[in-house]
């Protein structure tokens, strides 16, 4: 109940006050000490990896996972004018990027300037940057999912209001109502009728509509994304790091799984991790977590498709039978192999660097 109460507070003085920079502010008093982690060269080391900057230090992850596994960086900033030339001039085997996503003209910057940075083949870009691209972005995966063809939740985009309101009245109800973008479930709201429908479309039409932990200036307008209500379904997160996997169930809260931060362990299904194997080999997703849905009729569905994901204090991210481990598929058996284990540390960024050296040099 109380952490409810705290929750309400922070929701309405987030939104109605413009706490945005503060928030940035108290970040970089606890964590701004990595502002001067700019370079390290270690003997032993046979490449140098360049790190983007995360604009609230998320990229800390790779600094502390290169620091322990001995591998030399360059921090890159690409907040700075001189990001071409600082490019250009480190002599780098590859980059790794977390874009910031905070604020929306933060992931434009990131998505325009890595997409410029790849097209130069300057510079080699992990984690693939379709993956990048379509982050944090409900409206992008929506329709890569539809043009790709990809098993999802039915889902409508409306970018004209006469035929939202035409659509609204023949629909069936609940539909849920998503923001582009939003962690958890703070863009997400069930629409019952009508009524709430047009409440919903007049705001979005005429003033636009963000969700609390935004910038008050961030705002979505002039389109609707509403996907099918599924009663009864299961979400698993797959987590796939170069040739590992991992996975655990979203356990629903209320009215939504994601968000939730009830966490169910165990064997993940097989056909979650069958589909999750088939769509990232064909789109060379090697760093992604993907969200799955499971019908009451056994259908998966891909809801979501994301680079990167909350992960609280180097949480394992599966755990068969009361073991941390990680699993790999045997192509010659055609079977899961679990393998017992602590394989997530750094945000699983030690993993990851691991696995994109191999995948660099492949």
């Amino acid at each position: 109940m109380k952490s409810k109460i705290i929750l309400i507070l922070k929701k309405f003085l987030y939104y109605n006050f413009n706490l945005f920079y503060k928030r940035e502010g108290q970040v970089y008093k606890e964590l701004g000490h990595f502002d001067d982690c700019k370079e390290e060269c270690f003997e032993s080391s046979k490449i140098v990896i360049g790190i983007v900057k995360e604009r609230w230090f998320l990229h800390r992850f790779y600094i502390n996972a290169c620091k322990e596994l001995k591998i030399s960086y360059k921090l890159i900033d690409l907040f700075s004018s001189d990001w071409l030339e600082s490019i250009k001039e480190s002599n780098l085997d590859f980059l790794v990027v977390r874009p910031s996503v905070q604020y929306a003209p933060w992931k434009d910057m990131f998505d325009n300037r890595i997409r410029l940075i790849e097209n130069m083949n300057l510079v080699k870009i992990f984690p693939n940057t379709n993956s990048l691209w379509i982050w944090e972005s409900k409206l992008r995966t929506t329709e890569w999912l539809k043009v790709n063809q990809i098993p999802h939740p039915k889902t409508e985009i409306f970018y004209d209001f006469n035929e939202l309101q035409s659509f609204s009245n023949n629909c069936s109800f609940p539909k849920v109502y998503k923001s582009s973008i939003g962690s958890g479930s703070s863009g997400v709201k069930l629409i019952y009728n009508k009524n709430q429908m047009r409440k919903i479309s007049n705001r979005v039409f005429n003033q636009g509509i963000r969700t609390y932990r935004k910038h008050k200036l961030d705002k979505e307008h002039g389109f609707v994304i509403l996907q099918d209500y599924l009663e009864d379904v299961k979400e698993w997160r797959i987590i796939r790091i170069g040739d590992y996997y991992f996975g655990f169930e979203k356990l629903k809260s209320g009215e939504f799984h994601s968000g939730s931060q009830n966490f169910g362990y165990g064997m993940p299904p097989e056909q979650c991790l069958n589909l999750v194997k088939e769509v990232t080999d064909k789109y060379d997703f090697k760093y992604v977590d993907i969200d799955v849905f499971i019908t009451k009729e056994g259908e998966c569905l891909i809801n979501e498709i994301q680079p990167y994901f909350g992960q609280k204090d180097d949480r394992e991210l599966l755990n068969i039978d009361g073991e941390s481990g990680r699993l790999t598929f045997d192509e010659n058996t055609k079977a899961w192999v679990f393998e017992k284990g602590e394989f997530c540390k750094n945000n699983l960024c030690n993993l990851r660097l691991i696995e994109m050296i191999k995948g660099n040099n492949n």
